[in-house]
């Protein structure tokens, strides 16, 4: 099976965030990856040729074939499952966004309606919760700048920025918090690392996590 027929319609939940592209793009994806066994909720791989996925992506892949002075695509899908209160079928993207920024996005199913053809868990209620949860678990584990929850949404978003990447907008040092605390967001949660900026006036709830994050509800869960 296709990665693109893994999850199927929608809409589609993402949790996603933003690392620095410090090292070697095949170190930093095989991180990425190995540490995916310290969540405490069950992650299950579900592709097995791992070690070609990521080959493929640190060779990348051309924009535009018959150009040759087209830009190289870094990009990778993995299936997996994610044991949260009920076992569902997620995608993992990684997204090279800059030449020092990586993308880490979690989608999810996101109707509360189960799909059973396609053996998609919906989300409900009740359930919500749980995806914080994971969320800030995400957090303690990578300690990424900044991250968020929303629905077909990811977090390139919060840069305010109507731009395809790969694009120099997209820079780690760019991201900041001034555009997400003053414009209205589609985020139902937000985390920033307050290493890189200390906030104040919020306005919006907020929670202080351990390792300088702080959790911020800009909206709620709303199918």
């Amino acid at each position: 099976m296709e990665w693109s027929q893994w999850l199927q319609g929608g809409p589609f939940l993402e949790v996603s965030f933003l690392l620095e592209l410090k090292e070697k793009k095949t170190k930093t994806v095989q991180d990425i990856i190995n540490n995916l066994s310290k969540v405490t909720n069950k992650i299950e791989i579900v592709d097995e040729n791992v070690d070609e996925i990521i080959d493929f992506f640190n060779r990348g892949y051309p924009y535009d074939e018959e150009n040759p002075q087209t830009i190289n695509l870094h990009s990778l899908r993995l299936r997996l499952y994610v044991y949260l209160l009920r076992k569902r079928k997620a995608t993992l993207q990684l997204e090279v966004v800059s030449p020092n920024a990586l993308m880490v996005n979690f989608w999810f199913y996101g109707d509360e309606n189960d799909e059973r053809e396609g053996d998609q868990v919906g989300i409900m209620k009740e359930e919500f919760t749980g995806f914080t949860s994971f969320f800030k678990e995400l957090y303690s584990i990578y300690e990424f700048k900044i991250g968020g929850i929303a629905f077909e949404e990811d977090v390139l978003k919060l840069f305010g920025f109507e731009k395809t990447y790969p694009n120099e907008c997209f820079r780690y040092e760019s991201a900041s918090p001034t555009h997400f605390l003053k414009e209205p967001s589609s985020f139902v949660n937000i985390i920033w690392n307050e290493k890189y900026e200390k906030l104040s006036h919020i306005p919006y709830n907020y929670k202080r996590l351990d390792k300088e994050g702080i959790l911020i509800e800009t909206s709620n869960f709303n199918v």
